[in-house]
């Protein structure tokens, strides 16, 4: 035997067995079948293989790959219907249930949001109304602080008004007090003057008769 020779079949021996150490699985298409040779063709050695079938590689050559099933039937299988990972129809319905609680939780939050956002929406809204409520208490501030200064300049020209009305008022009475007075010594002179008046016209009315008298005493005497 050749040195080729004996390098070839060990290479084969090598490949052959790390093949055997390596274990494929039956890819997600249902159901397979294992067959005797690298053909559709050939007759299969055994039928249904399920998805997610362990298989152990004994070869793999142009495309397909030898393997040993479960129930010990040896036969060929074409590398696209194998998987390196164990990808079963029950990990396949587990995942899209996983998926439709994710799409669930999904809406879920995507609900949430809206109304967060429609939250924060109103929060804006009454913020804006807040900051005009607050703007017009601050120009409603600002006109009462004029008008409490117009106020207190009002109160202030009142003071000098009711001062000024006081005063007058007391002007008045004194007033009054020396027209009262006046009235007085008036009415108590045109009193003094009638009654001169009427003392003087009794002295005469008792003096002139007395006067007549008199002289008509006399003309009798003579």
């Amino acid at each position: 035997m050749s040195k080729k020779n004996i390098t070839c079949l060990l290479a084969g021996l090598l490949l052959s067995s790390v093949a055997q150490a390596t274990t494929a699985y039956v890819s997600d298409i249902q159901f397979v079948a294992i067959r005797e040779g690298q053909n559709n063709n050939t007759r299969a050695v055994e039928r249904g293989i399920k998805s997610g079938t362990p298989l152990e590689v004994l070869e793999q050559e142009n495309g397909y790959t030898k393997v040993k099933t479960p129930s010990g039937n040896e036969g060929w299988i074409a590398d696209y219907f194998l998987s390196d990972d164990a990808v079963t129809r029950d990990q396949v319905i587990s995942l899209q249930t996983k998926l439709t609680a994710l799409s669930d939780s999904k809406q879920k939050i995507n609900a949430e949001l809206q109304n967060s956002k429609q939250d924060i929406d109103n929060l804006n809204t009454k913020v804006t109304t807040l900051e005009n409520d607050k703007n017009l208490l601050i120009k409603q501030l600002q006109q009462n602080e004029t008008l409490t200064e117009k106020a207190k300049s009002i109160v202030s020209q009142n003071a000098d008004v009711t001062y000024q009305v006081t005063s007058l008022k007391e002007q008045l009475a004194i007033a009054k007090s020396e027209a009262n007075k006046q009235e007085d010594t008036t009415q108590q002179k045109w009193f003094a003057i009638g009654a001169g008046t009427l003392l003087g016209g009794l002295i005469i009315g008792i003096f002139i008769p007395l006067s007549r008298k008199r002289k008509s005493n006399t003309g009798s005497w003579s």
